[in-house]
C-alpha cells in the first residue's frame, strides 16, 4: 500500500514523534510505501532517517491563528505540486493541524489517530485553575474545529486506551463502531538497562551518591503532566526518608516551572532534586538505569507510553488511575495506581517502594508482546479493509 501519513512530530519527543516514526519503519518493514509530511523539525530528525521512507518537512509558523492561515495555503499548494492524493491508497492523520485540508473532497480513506483531545485537556487544565486568556480562547476553539473534522472524515479513528474510546465517544458523540483501540509498541532495542558501571558514571556525573535511591520523571513540564504533585509528595516524604528525583524532559511551561522551583526552593531537600532537562528519547536508557522508580503522576494522560517502557525494563511504577496505559499494566506486579492529583496516595505509595526489599525482583509480564510490529499489523490490517 501507498501510506501518506501526516503528522507534527516525527522522530522525537516522548510521544507522538516518537510513535510516528516507529508506526513508520514497522509499516515499511511489511513492505508499504510510507510518504511522511511532519511540521515541526529538530535538529535530532537525522538520526530518525530511513530510506525507504519519504519525509518531508513543511514548516508551520507558531505565530497564533495568522499560522494557521498560513499552513492552510501551504498545504493546499504542497498537494497541487508534491503529493498528488490519487497515488496513494489512503491518508493517515495523526495531528489535527492537517484537518486544515478539505476532508470532504479527499476521495481516498482518511485515517486518524486521536492520541488526545482538545476538549479533554481544556477541562483537565480549567479543573487545575489554569486561566484562559481570550486569545487562547479563540486558538481552543480553532484547534476543537479542526479535531472534528479529523474525526468527523476518518473512516475510522484510532485510539490508545479505553479511556480514550470513552473521551472521544462522550465529548465528540463519536459513533463507538468508528473507534478501535490500537496501543503503543517498545523497541527492546531503544530501551536497555545499561551495565553497572554506565550507570555508577551517570550517578557520578550528577553527584548522585552510588547507593541512593532514584526516582524518575520523565515527561515535558506543564500542568497536566501533574509534576507538582509529585514533588509535593517528595517534599513531605524527604521529612522520613532519603531518595533523590530525577526530573528529565523540556520545560514547556515555563510559569509552571517556576513555580515547581520555587516550591523546591524553599525547601531544605533543594539538593535532593535534579533537573536533566530534555533528553532525547534514544538516549533515556541510561536515564532508565539509574532509576529504581518511575512516576507518572499526569492529570491526563490518554496513553503513557512512559509507563510501558518502565515496565518493559522491570521498573517500580507509580502512575495515576487516569492513564491509559493502565489498561496494559492493571496485572503488572509493580505497578501502584494511585488517585489523580493526589499527593497524599504518591508519598504513600513511594514509601512502600522505599520500604520494600524487593526492587531486584524480576517481574512475571512479559511486555516485549507489545512491539511496534504488532502495532503495524494491526494497523495494516484496518488499512487493507478499506480497499
Amino acid at each position: 500500500m501507498k501510506i501518506l501519513m501526516l503528522t507534527s512530530r516525527y522522530g522525537f519527543g516522548y510521544g507522538m514523534g516518537y510513535s510516528s516514526y516507529k508506526e513508520a519503519v514497522a509499516l515499511a518493514d511489511q513492505g508499504n510505501l510510507i510518504t511522511v509530511v511532519h511540521c515541526y523539525s529538530s535538529p535530532e530528525i537525522g538520526q530518525f532517517c530511513d530510506s525507504r521512507i519519504k519525509t518531508i518537512y513543511l514548516p508551520i509558523m507558531k505565530t497564533p491563528i495568522i499560522g494557521f492561515l498560513v499552513y492552510y495555503f501551504k498545504l493546499v499548494q504542497f498537494l497541487k505540486k508534491n503529493a498528488n492524493l490519487d497515488n496513494f491508497d489512503l491518508v493517515y492523520l495523526q495531528s489535527l493541524e492537517f484537518g486544515l485540508l478539505n476532508l470532504k473532497k479527499i476521495k481516498i480513506p482518511i485515517f486518524y489517530f486521536a492520541r488526545s483531545t482538545m476538549i479533554g485537556l481544556r477541562k483537565v487544565l480549567r479543573n487545575e485553575g489554569e486561566k484562559i486568556l481570550p486569545l487562547a480562547r479563540i486558538i481552543h476553539f480553532i484547534l476543537v474545529c479542526l479535531e472534528r473534522r479529523c474525526l468527523r472524515y476518518s473512516r475510522l479513528i484510532f485510539v490508545k486506551s479505553s479511556k480514550m474510546i470513552q473521551e472521544v465517544a462522550g465529548l465528540y458523540n463519536i459513533n463507538l463502531n468508528k473507534l478501535v483501540i490500537i496501543s503503543g509498541g517498545v523497541d527492546a532495542k531503544d530501551f536497555q538497562i545499561p551495565s553497572e558501571s554506565v550507570c555508577l558514571e551517570f550517578k557520578h556525573k550528577l553527584m548522585i551518591p552510588s547507593g541512593e535511591f532514584v526516582v524518575l520523571y520523565a515527561g515535558r513540564i506543564v500542568p497536566q503532566k501533574g509534576l507538582i504533585y509529585l514533588i509535593e509528595a517528595s517534599l513531605d516524604l524527604l521529612k522520613e526518608a532519603n531518595f533523590v528525583i530525577i526530573i528529565a524532559g523540556i520545560a514547556s511551561d515555563k510559569k509552571y516551572l517556576l513555580k515547581i522551583k520555587q516550591l523546591i526552593n524553599r525547601s531544605v531537600y533543594k539538593n535532593n532534586f535534579y533537573f536533566l532537562g530534555h533528553i532525547n528519547q534514544l538516549d533515556m536508557s541510561p536515564v532508565f538505569g539509574l532509576a529504581d522508580c518511575l512516576v507518572t503522576p499526569s492529570l491526563y494522560e490518554p496513553f503513557g507510553m512512559v509507563n510501558l517502557q518502565a515496565a518493559f525494563l522491570n521498573k517500580d511504577l507509580i502512575t495515576t488511575e487516569t492513564t491509559g496505559s493502565v489498561d496494559l499494566l492493571a496485572n503488572y506486579p509493580k505497578i501502584k495506581i494511585v488517585k489523580t492529583a493526589s499527593e497524599v496516595e504518591i508519598k504513600t505509595a513511594l514509601k512502600e517502594i522505599l520500604s520494600s526489599k524487593e526492587h531486584g525482583t524480576q517481574s512475571s509480564l512479559d511486555v516485549s508482546i507489545y512491539s511496534w510490529r504488532n502495532v503495524a499489523e494491526q494497523l495494516s490490517q484496518y488499512f487493507s479493509a478499506s480497499k
